[in-house]
Formats: structure tokens, C-alpha cells, sequence
């Protein structure tokens, strides 16, 4: 019997080929495929070519999507190293294109560590190059990054005013969908200062933009945050019929994770309206969806609902049990936010219950 044997698939693919320009684009194309693995191979190839050598654009290039490719790979300090020598490069043939693409990436990398204090030094760089080329789009990619740094370090209201300097700069250069997905990052960061009127208004425009680019992914997103925002103001017929119109336009959700949040959305609308059996039955089906895709967070936000509504109708030892779990949970994958919020709900109940 004839034995099989295997060759790595990057060998085939680069087999002959020495052109630095060639590996190159081959290299991209595999990371639009979200293939890191097999574009280093390429990458690594290309980086030795001659024309690599004598090319010193080119040579900056490689060296900027191997960076991207260890970035996907979540491997941040080789990353760092090839994006900063990368525009060490651009930066020494005047491409400040290039030198600011490369600190905008090492901006990301340093926000997805969490050190935001360097990733805002790194976009205030990459800003100032951006700006010089006059390149709206790629200003508007950064200014999307120090928005996000504002909001995770609870600048929010500096997270707006960047955000909106954002959209205007994408608006600018005619990217529509991500002018949809800033204006949904603009209703959240209204969201967390409480200014619902303002969010829901964000997220109407952001929901007109997911309709007409068919962006599936947003719409889900856009129509699960109106509710909230409806549900937040008290507003439950509104935010029922919001519900209620995300499952007729959308019958099949992408997502097992928003398909469980609009369904505990969905649970406490109807909890508000006192349809206390629809919420129990509802949020069985609910909590089982969490358990079986392993949304954790999802599981603890069930427990806590189901706690809430076993207090309302007086089932006072359920309600414990429940509320015990979810801060269980809550403090297992580190929320304390809402582990601190289920404490003073379960401290209210037992103060009730020694009365």
C-alpha cells in the first residue's frame, strides 16, 4: 500500500515563488481569511527577498502585516517589536502614512493589554501623522481607539466628543457601515451616563445604517440596546414592541448570545407588566440557552432575574437561592458591578425577611 504523506500547506503555496511583492500579497490574503499561521510562513519568506532588501517601503510593509499576523495570534510583544520597527521605517522614508497605521496597531495592542495610558500616547502620535496626510479615514480608525480608551477608563463624556469627531472624519471619507457602528458606540457611552433620550436617538441612526447596508450583526445589536434604553425609562410597551419587531424582521438570530439577551430583555418587560408566568417560562428557556452555549455572564444575569421575580411574587426562599447563585457567578468571572448590585438585592431580601 502506497504510504501518504503531508506537506505543510504555506510550502505549496509559496513553492517557487521569490517575488517580495507576491509573498506579500498573498500573505494579506490569507490574514482577510483570519489564517496568521500560514501568512507568517508567507511573511517570512518575503522578509529575505530581495526585493525586501532593496526596497525599503516594501521591507516596512512585511514588517507591519507580520505584526498584524502576531496581533491576531494574540502574541503582543513580538507584535510591538515588528510594528515598531515597521515605523521606524516609514518613519525614516517620510511614508507617515504608514508610521501612523503602525502606531494606531500598537495602540490597539497596548489597549487590548489594558495599559491605556500608552495606547492614548500612541493614538495622540498617530493622530498628528494622520492629520498631516490629511487621510480621514485612517484619523477616524484612531479616533475610534482613543473613543474606546476614554470608555473603558470612564471618561465618558470625553468619549463623546471624540466619537463625534470620529464620525464626522468617517462621514468625510464616505465609510458608511462604520459610521453605523460608532453612532452604536455613541448610544452605549450615552447609555452608561443614563441620557436614554440621546442613546436611543444614536442608536435609531446606527439601526438606519445596519438596515440599509444589511448588516445583520448591527441590527441585532441596535434593536437589543433601544429596548434597554426603553426598559430603562420605564417605557415597557415600548420596549416589548421593540422586542417584538427584532424577531419578525430578523427569525433566525446570528448570535446564540444575543438571541439570549433579547430573550432576557423580553423577561423583564414582561415581569414589569406583571405577566409573571410568560417571565417564568421564558426565562427556563433563557437559562437553559446560557448553560448550553456557556454564556456565563448571560447564566448570572438569568439567576438574577429569576430572583427578582421569585421576590415579587413572594417566594422569598427561591428568591435567595437564585440571587446567592448569580453573585456566584458574578464574582467567578470578575463583575463586580453587578456581583455588587445582587449583594445589596440579596442584603434588601434577607433585612425583609428578619423583620
Amino acid at each position: 500500500m502506497k504510504e501518504l504523506t503531508t506537506k505543510p500547506a504555506s510550502h505549496d503555496l509559496s513553492s517557487g515563488i521569490t517575488d517580495g511583492e507576491t509573498l506579500l500579497q498573498l500573505a494579506r490574503g490569507w490574514l482577510q481569511q483570519g489564517n496568521p499561521v500560514v501568512a507568517i510562513n508567507l511573511l517570512n519568506s518575503a522578509i529575505v527577498s530581495r526585493e525586501a532588501e532593496r526596497n525599503e517601503q516594501l521591507r516596512a510593509h512585511i514588517l507591519k502585516e507580520t505584526g498584524r499576523a502576531h496581533m491576531m495570534q494574540s502574541d503582543w510583544e513580538q507584535s510591538e517589536a515588528l510594528y515598531l520597527e515597521a515605523q521606524r521605517v516609514f518613519t525614516g522614508i517620510e511614508d507617515l502614512q504608514g508610521a501612523a497605521e503602525c502606531a494606531r496597531n500598537r495602540a490597539n495592542t497596548y489597549f487590548q493589554q489594558g495599559e491605556y495610558l500608552r495606547s492614548e500616547e500612541l493614538c495622540q502620535q498617530a493622530l498628528q501623522w494622520a492629520t498631516e496626510t490629511s487621510n480621514y479615514q485612517l484619523r477616524a480608525t484612531i479616533l475610534n481607539t482613543l473613543g474606546a480608551i476614554k470608555s473603558a477608563t470612564g471618561e465618558h463624556r470625553e468619549a463623546i466628543q471624540v466619537l463625534k469627531l470620529c464620525l464626522a472624519d468617517f462621514e468625510s471619507s464616505g465609510n458608511s457601515i462604520r459610521q453605523g457602528y460608532v453612532l452604536l458606540n455613541l448610544g452605549l457611552t450615552f447609555t452608561e451616563l443614563s441620557e436614554y433620550s440621546e442613546a436611543v436617538n444614536s442608536l435609531n441612526q446606527s439601526l438606519a445604517i445596519a438596515l440599509s447596508e444589511k448588516d445583520l450583526n448591527l441590527v441585532e445589536i441596535c434593536y437589543q440596546n433601544i429596548a434597554k434604553c426603553y426598559f430603562a425609562q420605564k417605557q415597557t410597551s415600548l420596549a416589548k414592541s421593540v422586542i417584538d419587531t427584532a424577531r419578525k424582521i430578523l427569525p433566525g438570530l446570528n448570535s446564540q448570545a444575543l438571541t439570549t439577551e433579547l430573550n432576557l430583555i423580553d423577561c423583564r418587560i414582561l415581569r414589569a407588566m406583571g405577566h409573571v408566568k410568560a417571565a417564568d417560562e421564558l426565562l427556563e428557556k433563557t437559562a437553559r440557552m446560557a448553560q448550553e452555549n456557556k454564556l456565563t455572564a448571560l447564566e448570572a444575569e438569568v439567576l438574577f432575574e429569576q430572583g427578582l421575580l421569585a421576590k415579587d411574587i413572594g417566594t422569598a426562599g427561591m428568591a435567595a437561592v437564585k440571587l446567592d447563585a448569580a453573585a456566584s457567578l458574578f464574582r467567578q468571572i470578575g463583575l463586580d458591578k453587578q456581583f455588587q448590585m445582587v449583594i445589596r438585592t440579596l442584603n434588601q431580601l434577607k433585612s425583609r425577611l428578619d423583620e
